[in-house]
């Protein structure tokens, strides 16, 4: 385990300038006149990789270096984030303040292509969205998707129109009025499906699902998802829940068509509540919850993208809920923070517990709890722990605490910035 590392700033390219003088010196004292080799002039992604914090109190935004747990940068915000989420790329951090009815955006001032990277100062964007409470997020493919549970507007964003500075809402799509819904996309090939619960005339969450394609038409319409909660999307599949059953969005045809699905088995009787992925993943993982009525029963399954098939995964200990859950795509393993503090891997292939990594926070209530969220990329989770002040990084192959990083106030929503798969990267200008 490696000490604590204390917040500190120092300029950006200070690291990387470290690195490059090292190579030079290895270069220097070598009998060979061939030049530095490929390894001498690459940086690995964990060197890359950046942290956007936001505080469960405080209006601020922090990008520290994941690496060292330096200080890059600070940002104000309208209040503290609600929810923070990254773009497939890992260049751009997304900061919802729900309460202020603002999303802003942060350049994380790291992005790839190749094997090549760019690094430059994390900052905020002048370009904003300013509306009413802003709360379920999506991210497919380069599509971005927000929506407002104030006006019940869902909107999306082109990753790729950020990358050349022209920051803009691609796509919208009014759904009558204010409500609590959400909003997804689903990719077949590289054309974008939209995907919305509409509003329900006769008050409530929503009770129907709706597709729609680029020119704003309706596609594929499902009528019958009562008390519709909870969304997401991998790939060319969508879910969202009903309290009896689900509602899968697939390719049909050169388009895509929304069913209704009534589990079976195991997991009849039970609807999805809630659901999480990531881009690229191979696998949905649905929370679902029996039917009002019916003895309380909580089941935490994936969702096959391929096949759309239900696998329950093994529950966690007896008293021991999940407070936070993360989809890491590059090795598939599903990431679970329990409320008892301790974090649960599990393989999304086998769906088997492969190891837990103990005390990773102090134990949570299972009600009332202040949000720990937990990011992952490839063979790390990141974890906000706003009752210690820390964030809290643990290597997902071996389940030890990689980093304890002290941040200032209650580091609450996070997302780790950069790449989000292993590799070595060459730096460019």
């Amino acid at each position: 385990m490696q000490p604590d590392a204390h917040l500190h700033r120092r300029p950006v390219f200070a690291r990387v300038l470290a690195l490059l003088s090292l190579s030079l010196l290895v270069v220097a004292c070598s009998d060979s006149t061939t030049g530095p080799s490929p390894a001498d002039e690459h940086v690995s992604a964990s060197e890359l990789q950046r942290l956007l914090v936001t505080d469960a109190e405080q209006p601020v935004a922090r990008v520290l270096d994941a690496s060292s747990g330096d200080l890059l940068g600070s940002m104000p915000l309208s209040g503290p984030g609600s929810y923070v989420f990254a773009s497939h790329s890992g260049r751009f951090g997304v900061v919802q303040q729900r309460p202020q009815d603002r999303v802003q955006f942060v350049d994380g001032g790291v992005w790839t292509h190749g094997d090549h990277a760019h690094v430059s100062d994390p900052r905020m964007l002048s370009f904003d969205v300013q509306e009413g409470l802003p709360t379920h997020a999506n991210v497919n493919g380069p599509w971005m998707s927000t929506f407002f549970d104030g006006t019940g507007r869902a909107v999306w964003f082109d990753e790729r129109d950020f990358f050349q500075s022209q920051y803009r809402i691609a796509f919208s799509v009014e759904t009558g009025g204010p409500h609590h819904s959400g909003s997804a996309t689903v990719l077949v090939g590289d054309t974008p499906y939209f995907v919305v619960a509409p509003l329900n005339p006769e008050g409530g969450l929503p009770r129907a699902v709706e597709v729609y394609d680029q020119s704003g038409a309706v596609v594929s319409v499902v009528p019958n998802c009562p008390v519709m909660h909870g969304n997401s999307s991998a790939g060319s599949t969508a879910v969202f829940g009903c309290n009896d059953g689900l509602v899968l969005v697939r390719p049909s045809g050169g388009s895509v068509t929304a069913q209704k699905i009534t589990p079976t088995g195991e997991m009849e009787g039970l609807g999805l509540r809630n659901a999480w992925s990531a881009p690229d993943a191979s696998v949905i993982l649905g929370q679902f919850a029996a039917l009002p009525g019916q003895p309380t029963r909580r089941v935490l399954a994936l969702i096959d993208v391929n096949s759309g098939a239900l696998h329950p995964l093994p529950p966690l200990p007896t008293g021991v809920m999940d407070h936070w859950r993360a989809v890491e795509p590059v090795r598939n393993q599903v990431v679970l923070l329990g409320t008892d503090g301790d974090l649960y891997i599990y393989s999304g292939t086998t769906r088997q517990l492969q190891r837990v990594a103990n005390g990773v926070v102090p134990a949570l209530p299972q009600s009332g709890a202040t949000t720990h969220q937990v990011a992952v990329v490839e063979g790390m989770a990141a974890v906000a722990s706003p009752s210690t002040g820390e964030v809290v990084l643990v290597d997902l192959a071996t389940a030890q605490v990689i980093r304890r990083i002290n941040v200032d106030g209650a580091p609450s929503r996070l997302a780790i910035l950069g790449p989000s798969a292993d590799g070595l990267y060459e730096l460019e200008d």
